[in-house]
């Protein structure tokens, strides 16, 4: 699985009172809740405080920043929440140390990958991209298809590679290359500039529904707020290579509760209202045993991406259940034969704790 690194740096040395904190530059950053602060939103208001006064320093490209009262725990925590929260900090690296004191004061050292202006530069040019991206959309969109715009425009200008700022947006939009963290930072920061509320969430997956973490891998997704609800969206995932590059709309607008099998997210997230608001159930693509109506949906939503891939949700681990039923008989080729698309073989992939199931195919020549 495509794996996100959280690199920390840490070092723990002294027992000196924290001298006083040098003098900071006159003007700093005022920290304004947004609504798409959701792990900020989390915090009880003692965290909130740190968050508030290392997001300023960090907007001030301070090189150290004090905090009166706090544990090692809440420092890594409330950092964690910062990145995840701003995903524009793409100058502020993984790596970070600080020096806990005996009052319970601490000094916070952050690692900036550029200086202010090579930052400016590049976030110059990340908005400029941003906005002819969005440009694209028609206004008539409504806020799902903006979700799914952003997300397959990802997957198709994307490559999933590591490499030196893979943790953070701009590995995306100026090298087109990144893994987890840097394909989640994106989307977020351009649903953001859509005006759709989305955060990354970080955690574990889950491989295949294991119940227990230490089959799990680190990972980072998105959850996002469509029609007054929450659903999960993991670009990383959808973007698939091995059966023919295309987008995978399993991992588009799942709901929390489908979902629960295979991510476990570090922080607590709400529950998704209406599950049948997810997206192959909202559009009639799920289905527990043969339904000619829903495949017939399928193969037109195939024919309008244009990948030759029939994609299909059923309930959690009843994928192999429902591919024996539509090959039964041949009756899935001779579907698509109706449709006027003549294969001899199917090629197929499924993840049984999604009850995810995906049909594809090379035209006979």
């Amino acid at each position: 699985m495509k794996k996100l690194v959280f690199l920390l740096l840490l070092f723990l040395c002294g027992c000196m009172p924290v001298q006083q904190q040098e003098q900071q530059a006159e003007q700093k950053t005022e920290f304004v809740p947004k609504e798409w602060n959701f792990h900020y939103a989390q915090l009880d208001e003692e965290m909130k405080s740190l968050y508030e006064t290392m997001y300023t320093g960090i907007c001030s490209f301070e090189s150290k920043i004090v905090l009166s009262d706090a544990t090692e725990e809440q420092l890594l925590t409330t950092f964690r929440c910062i990145l995840e929260d701003h995903p524009e900090l793409f100058y502020v690296n993984t790596q970070y140390h600080y020096e806990l004191y005996a009052d319970h004061s601490v000094a916070f050292y952050p690692t900036y990958d550029y200086d202010e202006k090579t930052y400016k530069e590049r976030l110059a040019t990340i908005d400029e991209q941003c906005t002819d991206i969005l440009d694209q959309i028609s206004s008539q969109a409504d806020e799902e298809e903006v979700a799914a715009y952003i997300y397959r425009y990802l997957i198709e200008h994307t490559a999933y590679q590591k490499n030196e700022h893979d943790q953070q947006m701009d590995s995306v939009f100026l090298q087109g290359e990144s893994v987890c963290a840097g394909y989640a930072k994106a989307y977020q920061y351009l649903m953001q500039k859509a005006g759709i509320p989305c955060t990354t969430i970080s955690g574990e997956w889950i491989d295949e529904g294991e119940t227990s973490l230490d089959t799990s891998e680190g990972h980072a997704w998105n959850l996002i707020s469509l029609q007054d609800d929450w659903f999960y969206v993991d670009v990383t995932s959808g973007d698939i290579v091995d059966y023919g590059p295309h987008t995978c709309y399993q991992f588009f607008k799942l709901s929390t509760q489908e979902a629960s099998m295979m991510y476990a997210p570090t922080d607590l997230v709400p529950q998704t209202k209406d599950p049948t608001q997810s997206y192959f159930q909202s559009r009639h693509l799920y289905l527990e045993s043969y339904d000619e109506q829903v495949l017939q949906l399928a193969i037109d939503e195939m024919k309008r991406q244009g990948d030759g891939v029939l994609e299909l949700r059923t309930e959690a681990y009843g994928s192999e259940r429902l591919k024996a039923e539509l090959l039964k008989d041949n009756r899935i080729f001779q579907l698509l034969a109706q449709n006027g698309i003549y294969v001899d073989t199917l090629g197929y992939a499924a993840i049984e704790a999604l009850g995810s199931l995906e049909f594809y195919y090379e035209p006979i020549s």
